[in-house]
């Protein structure tokens, strides 16, 4: 081969190799994107042993979905099947048994990945035939109790198989009637009407829906309005160390207490040990209390109670001149 035969040579293969170079520059790499998220799994058949539920599939082009499950609640979540359907069913269960399920699309091609979960489905089996009711619940107790709610606390049924939930009862034309339901022994009674008496029993059911005979009755009356909020200071005292703990009760008809702390005179020679269900500042001898973002409004009929632990050297007094201050104003604390 001559050397002009050999220049042209190499000529053409820089040539090809700058192409091929300038060809993927020219082509950018396209990152992967998950694919959209399966709509969520809907229970459609719940048997003693099995579970059947469907989802809406997922926009993109998917192969196939993944199916998650926990078993037992508490657990991670693990691999139950693939399946190309948008349905699945779960057999050999356990009954009267709670399932977490959720599921994944996976890609038909590179460019995505897998979605993320699906939002979950709980379910529980169907439990087995009983027809033995609970137990009777123990006689209920009001506390607290507000001008519109109350709280009922009792001493729980038991069953041969599992109690699902309560039920307080009243009496509506003379009937017994449910009311409020909760799933541990402690129900709550909301919208009531200010000083008025209510009359309440409580009935236990289990899983089968049985119930048990009624608790023995339980008469109690709400609180009375009050023209204002009011707020009252418990000081314990232990060596040199003691607890402040104060509470914000708003018995109104409309006031809502907002924006609010609760001041007092705080001998700079104290030290702080920590603040419950408040921030503590100090500024000289004067404290200031926050609540909580949680206990930042009080509504009509609710209650807040924060406080805070000190030490103070032999001799010092205790804090003192508690104010509640909110945007609807201020008030004095009442100490005890």
């Amino acid at each position: 081969m001559s050397v002009s035969t050999r220049r042209l040579a190499l000529f053409g293969l820089g040539v090809l190799g700058l192409a091929a170079a300038i060809g993927v520059a020219a082509g950018p790499v396209l990152a992967a994107v998950p694919l959209p998220t399966p709509g969520p799994p809907v229970a459609s058949s719940i048997t003693m042993t099995s579970a059947t539920f469907t989802w809406t599939a997922s926009s993109g082009p998917v192969a196939n979905y993944t199916v998650q499950v926990i078993d037992p609640v508490g657990t991670p979540w693990r691999f139950l099947a693939t399946t190309g359907a948008t349905t699945f069913t779960h057999s050999g269960l356990t009954p009267d048994t709670v399932y977490t399920y959720r599921v994944i699309a996976n890609p038909a091609n590179s460019s995505y990945t897998a979605s993320n979960p699906s939002a979950p489905l709980y379910v529980r089996t169907v439990p087995p035939p009983d027809s033995v009711p609970p137990t009777t619940p123990g006689v209920p107790r009001a506390f607290p109790v507000s001008t519109v709610s109350a709280t009922i606390t009792f001493t729980g049924s038991t069953d041969n198989n599992r109690v699902a939930g309560y039920w307080v009862q009243r009496q509506v034309n003379g009937v017994w009637t449910d009311w409020s339901t909760n799933n541990v022994a402690t129900v709550y009674l909301n919208g009531l009407t200010p000083n008025t008496p209510y009359t309440v029993v409580v009935v236990a059911v289990d899983a089968n829906g049985n119930r048990s005979p009624r608790s023995d009755p339980l008469t109690f009356t709400t609180r009375p309005t009050q023209p204002t909020p009011t707020c009252k200071v418990q000081l314990i005292a232990y060596s040199q160390q003691y607890q402040a703990v104060i509470t914000v009760e708003n018995m109104t008809a409309a006031t809502i207490v907002e924006n609010w702390t609760v001041t007092f005179a705080l001998p700079a020679d104290h030290t702080i040990g920590y603040a419950f269900n408040a921030t503590l500042t100090r500024s000289g001898s004067v404290g200031t209390l926050t609540p909580m973002i949680y206990l930042a409004r009080v509504g009509p009929g609710g209650t807040a109670t924060l406080g805070f632990l000190a030490s103070r050297p032999v001799g010092s007094p205790l804090p003192s001149g508690f104010t509640l201050n909110a945007s609807a104003g201020s008030w004095p604390c009442t100490t005890t």
